[in-house]
């Protein structure tokens, strides 16, 4: 899978997993629990240094 924002990837994962089939469909569930967990990790991350630091973090919106 090409390197593209970790968002992207889930809803495209998301959408895979709506139409795969037995064996590719636990493969793509698979990656997906490994994309959402490393999300989590982002945010987690993202939060704690926000904390630290003591600045808010600004999100920036990717445009459409």
């Amino acid at each position: 899978m090409p390197a593209r924002r970790l968002e992207d990837r889930i809803r495209e994962l998301c959408a895979r997993a709506l139409y795969e089939r037995d064996p590719q469909w636990s493969a793509t569930l698979i990656q997906l629990q490994l994309a959402i967990q490393e999300h989590s990790l982002r945010v987690a991350n993202a939060c704690t240094g926000s904390i630290v630091v003591g600045k808010p973090l600004i999100i920036e919106r990717r445009q459409a």
